[in-house]
């Protein structure tokens, strides 16, 4: 059979096809009138970290909404503020003025406006595409912006009430892959038998127990066996390809698929020119990761803190305490993302994740741009760790493996406080003040609900219930023996939780996640033992193909926002669509096209081709039946819709008689994969 040409169309109808998968199932926006925007630097800002909220209280009425707008560390004087339908900058259109500077309760009374009625207005609102932006003096066509999303939350909090029962003991077939596919990059035949005979938790205790496999060790390993001519005797090459071979590979499955998601959430990117020539140092930075993946949130949450790679990406090493009379200011960039992205968020949670609102029933900031400031002088005086007698703060040679140390004179020793109104006192030093604001952010309130929502998004579904985030961050708080922030517990919680396990949420609207293109990869590599003959992989960056290079993010934000809105159905449910943010026409294309040629590669491969085997497909591949079967059962976990089935069937019914076994594994496999029903995680 000749091989088929992948078509634009075909790509196309996938990228369209995925939104509608999930958005049919998407049900109307609940009661409720508050609309909250996360403002992010837009795409032509990508050198601001500045950031805040917006809300709109839509009035019960419909014909007015009052405006909210908090926002801090533009890179420059604000030059006006505006908000507009269909997107910023030249892709949106003004509906409304804003006045520059921080909004507070800004009435606005719908009136038609241009070429939009006030429904239709209201319709752009409800939907996802009304947005704001915030324009500067260095970022005219933008600097800071983001669009409504229907808002969640309560002045009171009311634990949500227990889910019924399942049955854990009890797992089919169907049941192992849909869990491997949280818990792995990807299901296996064989890991679907283990689950099977021994149950999720021997599964998951014997996957802790398992050491770890170190991609430092991997990539070295890579640049021995393929040596380069460059100045550089360990190249980002051969880091991805350690990468992709431990994630195909690897036995620990569980530990590395939880170090890549917490890589998502602790973002560090070789894209920075600090990290681009490093690769052993981001290697070492996941395997650091993968170690504390098991281990306590507040370990992790200081080995990130005092990692040099992580200094280098954010800035904290070489801070050093702020000298007014010079007009220097310690530099703010660690402490505002520490904050925001690996702790506490920018407003105040409820235990279930949901915003805690005030009287007016606007969300309440967690910090401002004070504590910003003072917490920015706690994170002063590390630097390079060092073995010398007299280390130099700016002078001492790069360690990349150790954790930083204190360089006391360079450390602000001025009472600082921080976050909650925790006081940290005058000249107790810098590790002390370290470990109190550690301490502080480990304590808060937000963290246990905001780093279980993401984890649970990373792993399971985009959208978890208020219950779902709820019980996992009680176990967070207290893993049954005291101990909090205990993360295997927290894993455990998350993959075993009735949420994760009962089918009876598949019928839920909001239930499921769009695969990230790099996990569509492995579960093809892993499910049909993918290996080159000179035994190496991927060593490509996969941005063109794929969307995503592992551990290289354009930003601090990850390659996806955890509530990036889809607009249009899931917008107006009220659902966050984070991977949908990497899911364009251009990579629709592409990441189809890289599935198709994993699938079809020539009779002769090179020595560097990874190829499938696909005995176990052509093994049945004289029975459409087994072979629709099989590729359902890794890729869809048993829930491939009848209509998708049947369109397989009729396919390889339509086949050229001449065709043979490996022609209809292939057809089977490739239309399983590029199918909506292969591209998402239920």
């Amino acid at each position: 059979m000749g091989r088929p040409s992948p078509r634009l169309s075909c790509a196309l109808f996938l990228w369209l096809g995925l939104a509608t998968a999930v958005g049919l199932r998407a049900q109307g926006a609940s009661p409720g009138t508050l609309y909250v925007a996360n403002l992010r630097p837009l795409a032509g800002a990508s050198a601001s970290s500045a950031s805040g909220t917006a809300t709109i209280l839509l009035s019960a009425d419909g014909s007015n909404a009052n405006i909210d707008v908090v926002f801090d560390n533009l890179t420059s004087e604000e030059i006006t503020a505006h908000l507009a339908i269909g997107g910023t900058g030249s892709a949106g259109t003004f509906v409304f003025a804003l006045s520059t500077g921080q909004v507070t309760n800004k009435l606005w009374t719908f009136a038609p406006t241009g070429t939009f009625s006030s429904a239709a207005m209201i319709s752009a609102l409800k939907s996802g595409t009304l947005f704001v932006e915030i324009d500067t003096t260095n970022y005219p066509a933008g600097e800071l912006g983001g669009p409504f999303l229907l808002g969640s939350g309560s002045q009171t909090f009311t634990p949500p009430p227990a889910p019924p029962a399942v049955n854990l003991k009890i797992v089919s077939q169907s049941d192992a892959a849909r869990f491997l596919a949280q818990a792995t990059f990807g299901p296996t035949l064989a890991d679907v038998a283990t689950v099977t005979g021994g149950g999720y938790a021997a599964w998951i205790s014997a996957q802790m127990a398992l050491p770890e496999t170190s991609h430092l060790n991997a990539t070295r390993a890579d640049a021995t066996a393929f040596p380069n001519t460059s100045q550089f005797p360990v190249l980002s090459s051969d880091r991805y390809a350690a990468w992709w071979k431990i994630a195909v590979t690897a036995p620990d499955q569980l530990r590395q698929r939880v170090a890549f998601a917490l890589s998502e959430i602790f973002v560090v990117s070789d894209v920075a020119s600090a990290l681009s020539n490093e690769p052993e140092a981001v290697a070492n930075y996941n395997d650091m990761l993968a170690n504390d993946a098991f281990g306590n949130f507040r370990t992790l949450l200081q080995d990130v803190t005092l990692s040099p790679v992580m200094g280098n990406y954010l800035n904290m090493l070489r801070n050093a305490a702020a000298n007014p009379a010079k007009g220097i200011a310690a530099d703010e960039n660690y402490a505002r993302e520490v904050m925001q992205l690996f702790t506490i968020g920018l407003n105040q949670l409820n235990p279930d994740g949901s915003l805690q609102l005030d009287a007016t029933g606007q969300p309440i900031p967690t910090y401002n741009q004070a504590t910003i400031v003072q917490t920015a002088n706690v994170f002063t005086g590390w630097s390079y760790h060092s073995t010398a007698t007299n280390p130099s703060f700016t002078g001492s040679a790069a360690d990349w493996y150790d954790p930083m140390q204190l360089y006391p004179a360079f450390h602000d020793a001025t009472q600082k406080t921080i976050v909650n109104n925790v006081i940290l006192p005058a000249n107790q030093g810098g590790t002390a003040d370290l470990k109190q604001e550690l301490d502080t952010l480990f304590a808060h309130q937000n963290t246990a609900p905001f780093f279980a929502r993401q984890l649970i998004q990373r792993l399971v579904t985009s959208n978890p219930s208020s219950g779902y985030v709820y019980r996992v961050a009680q176990v967070f708080g207290n893993d049954g023996a005291g101990v909090r922030g205990n993360l295997a517990a927290v894993v455990s919680a998350i993959l075993l939780d009735p949420e994760a396990r009962s089918t009876a949420y598949l019928s839920n609207a909001s239930y499921g996640k769009l695969k990230e293109p790099l996990l569509r990869q492995t579960a093809v590599y892993r499910a049909y033992n993918a290996s080159a003959q000179n035994g190496r992989f991927v060593s490509s960056n996969t941005d063109n193909a794929l969307g995503q290079t592992p551990l290289a993010s354009p930003t601090v934000f990850n390659f996806f926002l955890p509530a990036y809105v889809q607009p249009g159905i899931l917008a107006s449910a009220g659902l966050a669509a984070p991977e949908f943010q990497i899911t364009t026409a251009s990579t629709a294309v592409s990441v189809a096209n890289n599935l198709y040629n994993s699938i079809y590669t020539s009779a002769t491969p090179s020595a560097t081709t990874l190829v499938l085997d696909l005995s176990p497909l052509t093994a049945v591949a004289a029975s459409s039946t087994s072979l629709v079967n099989a590729v359902n059962l890794l890729f869809c976990g048993g829930n491939m819709t009848a209509a998708t089935q049947q369109a397989i069937l009729n396919g390889l019914a339509a086949l050229p008689s001449s065709s043979v076994a490996l022609d209809r594994a292939r057809f089977t496999l490739e239309l399983a994969v590029t199918a909506p029903d292969g591209a998402i995680q239920e």
